[in-house]
């Protein structure tokens, strides 16, 4: 008993400081860790089908299912032989029209005209003065003649001035043909890699029937749900992200990207955050595709990436 007894004051002292710790800990609490979401899922940020925007007959088609394309690439021509003529009876009315703006040599002949109707007029009139030689009539048909040949040169000018609008009119009408020739033209909206081709050569497409679907490949979307109770939205925004995904034959891949959506919507305690990732190919194959399932992990204690630019953040669901 009296050794019970002199151990008991540092069995005291053992649990006070023991609590003491438990105590300080309860007021300073360990980060949360960060979070790690299993079950994401991976899609196109975009995926298109692209239209025709003029109808008629399909008379090129440049591309077949799995083909690579770059953006602006011309996919397909529709029949323009039409618009082509409408370009070249244009064209030819603007050269004809620019022609005749750009000569001078009407001015010039009636400056020269009334130069040598203004001389005519003063001869005859020192004639008249002299001896009388020129009768009043003659003279006035002559001073009409000069003047006429004054209005011939504002007429010639005007003229001009005229087939210069007349040239800018059909140049417009040349740009109207040409717009026309590549509303036919169907080109590749991005960098991408075709996945369907509907028609064929050939057929007639409406304004608006898609030809082709084109996605990217290059940069996919992967979505998950965060737990509200541990991680406010503030510690996910611009986050940066490891995506792993298991492939077959057991082997795992990892992915870089950084989330670019918190939805504001709680739905059962969590809210969905949408990242971008960078996708990478081995011996020409993409590894990540649309519709794997795959682990995220968000950065939340490392600093939040610049905003990015909206047009990056687009999302097309």
């Amino acid at each position: 008993m009296p050794t019970v007894f002199r151990l008991a004051p540092r069995l005291a002292v053992a649990v006070v400081a023991l609590l003491t710790v438990i105590v300080a800990r309860a007021a300073d609490p360990q980060p949360a860790a960060e979070p790690e979401i299993e079950g994401c899922l991976v899609s196109m940020i975009e995926d298109v089908k692209v239209p025709a925007r003029e109808a008629g007959v399909i008379v090129d088609l440049a591309i077949r299912e799995g083909a690579v394309v770059s953006k602006d690439e011309v996919l397909a021509r529709i029949d323009d032989d039409q618009p082509q003529m409408e370009k070249r009876r244009a064209q030819a009315e603007h050269d004809q029209a620019l022609g005749k703006a750009e000569s001078d040599v009407d001015v010039r002949y009636s400056k020269k005209a009334q130069g040598v109707s203004e001389m005519t007029f003063l001869s005859a009139k020192q004639a008249a003065d002299r001896a009388k030689a020129v009768t009043d009539v003659e003279l006035e048909r002559l001073k009409l003649e000069w003047e006429k040949t004054g209005l011939q040169i504002e007429q010639a000018e005007l003229e001009r001035r005229l087939s210069t609008l007349q040239a800018t009119s059909k140049g417009v009408e040349v740009e109207v043909a040409q717009k026309a020739i590549e509303r036919r033209l169907i080109r590749a909206p991005f960098d991408g890699e075709v996945e369907e081709v509907f028609p064929q050569r050939g057929e007639w497409l409406q304004p608006g029937e898609p030809l082709a679907r084109v996605i990217r490949v290059d940069r996919l979307k992967v979505e998950g749900f965060v737990d509200a109770n541990k991680f406010n939205a503030a510690d996910v925004r611009d986050r940066p992200v490891t995506v792993e995904v298991r492939l077959a034959g057991g082997r795992t891949e990892s992915f870089e990207g950084r989330i670019v959506n918190v939805r504001r919507r709680i739905e059962s305690g969590n809210y969905r955050v949408v990242a971008e990732v960078d996708n990478r190919q081995v011996e020409g194959e993409w590894l990540l595709r649309a519709g794997q399932f795959v682990k995220m992990m968000v950065h939340s204690q490392q600093s939040p990436l610049a905003p990015a630019k909206r047009k990056d953040r687009l999302e097309r669901e």
